[in-house]
């Protein structure tokens, strides 16, 4: 059996059941005949009310609230399609930081430029919008990565930011706060692809990889490719399919070439039909 490794299905997972959990507690009433839904709003929003009042860990709890269904709907679906991304280019680790890092400095943008209460995880995911713009203008960038990275995203921000400024209760400074923060990180953090890439020489000179650490690089390697390409039936998505038959064929173990192959399919990066034909050559 193998192990769920997907930060990103893991924080989906956390903000949905806290969002049922508040929409449950919205059925009971508090003092002066508060809700419970309301008070938690209160108490886990950030603003400068808040903050000027104590309640430090509000930028936090902040990105785990959401106001209604469509709110935390439309949050998780742009969540699944860019954490993938970010997490496959970057790994788990960092991108775990990442999205604190940028969801906590937008909370504490919108309680800069606002005083009203602000919820939600779209701090978060414009930080990492802001990632993958700057990656994707930098020169190292690899090319299947340029159609999901850079000017291909400009779009998508202008249309957020012009909706931010139309929309009454969108806050607009999370999403910038969260936007520049992470255009940031995306101009000086290292991809996993560049880390393992310089490590790779370095560590090649005192012994040969185990088929463990040669699977992890794959996975690092495959997952941000074969993402820009889901859609994509061209000719270089079958010339990528034969180059990742070759790398699982090198492994030289069976069992761990099929735990890539099952990592790959259950992310949705391959199609049954490649995965049950890269599976025979194993």
């Amino acid at each position: 059996m193998i192990r769920f490794r997907s930060a990103t299905i893991t924080l989906i997972i956390i903000n949905v059941i806290v969002y049922l959990l508040v929409a449950f507690m919205g059925l009971f009433r508090g003092p002066q005949g508060i809700s419970y839904r309301d008070l938690i709003t209160v108490y886990g929003g950030v603003s400068r009310f808040a903050l000027s009042n104590g309640l430090i860990y509000t930028p936090l709890t902040a990105l785990f609230l959401h106001g209604n269904l469509m709110h935390i709907l439309f949050n998780m679906w742009a969540l699944f399609q860019l954490g993938h991304v970010v997490e496959g280019v970057y790994g788990s680790k960092w991108y775990l930081l990442f999205y604190f890092v940028t969801g906590i400095s937008g909370s504490l943008s919108a309680a800069a430029f606002s005083n009203a209460f602000t919820i939600g995880s779209s701090s978060a995911i414009f930080g990492l919008v802001g990632i993958l713009f700057t990656l994707g203008l930098k020169k190292d960038t690899p090319v299947v990565l340029r159609s999901i990275t850079g000017y291909s995203l400009l779009p998508i921000i202008l249309i957020n930011l012009f909706l931010g400024f139309s929309i009454p209760g969108i806050s607009n400074a999370a999403h910038i706060g969260g936007l520049v923060v992470g255009a940031i990180i995306g101009w000086f953090a290292k991809p996993a692809y560049a880390r393992s890439a310089r490590s790779r020489r370095v560590y090649t000179r005192v012994k040969e990889k185990t088929p463990e650490e040669a699977s992890r690089d794959i996975l690092v390697k495959y997952i941000p490719v074969l993402n820009g390409m889901k859609d994509n039936r061209s000719e270089e998505r079958t010339i990528r399919i034969a180059q990742l038959r070759s790398e699982l064929s090198s492994l030289k173990d069976q069992e761990i070439g099929s735990k890539v192959l099952w990592e790959l399919y259950k992310r949705d990066l391959l199609s049954q039909e490649e995965f049950e034909r890269l599976r025979r050559f194993l």
